[in-house]
């Protein structure tokens, strides 16, 4: 695995990579943090954290969750250094959804 690489500030978070560091995977493994001890993280962050695994890049995780306070939640988990931004050329490959064409609701009229 790449070292830890502080996030770009000229990159908006919604061109970022992000995946766990080997103290994030450690974090997720069986006995790695029991909840309500002192450095347990709340049921957001650990979602959170859990989708970053091997590499999610903003735009898939924006599509479960709200975007200041995934924004929010990844800059908290950059500071704890669980997980990192990832570069380009390391990122696992993104392809956009397409976006699903609806019928208009007069679409059949206006055709025939």
């Amino acid at each position: 695995m790449a070292s830890i690489k502080a996030p770009d500030s000229t990159l908006s978070p919604a061109s970022r990579c992000y995946r766990l560091t080997p103290r994030g995977q450690a974090r997720l493994a069986p006995g790695g943090a029991q909840p309500g001890t002192a450095g347990s993280l709340s049921p957001y962050l650990h979602d959170v954290l859990e989708m970053c695994g091997s590499g999610v890049w903003f735009e898939q995780l924006q599509q479960f969750m709200p975007p200041r306070s995934l924004d929010e939640s990844l800059r908290a988990l950059l500071e704890l250094g669980l997980i990192e931004t990832v570069a380009r050329d390391e990122a696992p490959s993104y392809v956009r959804p397409a976006r699903r064409r609806t019928a208009s609701m007069f679409g059949d009229l206006t055709q025939h």
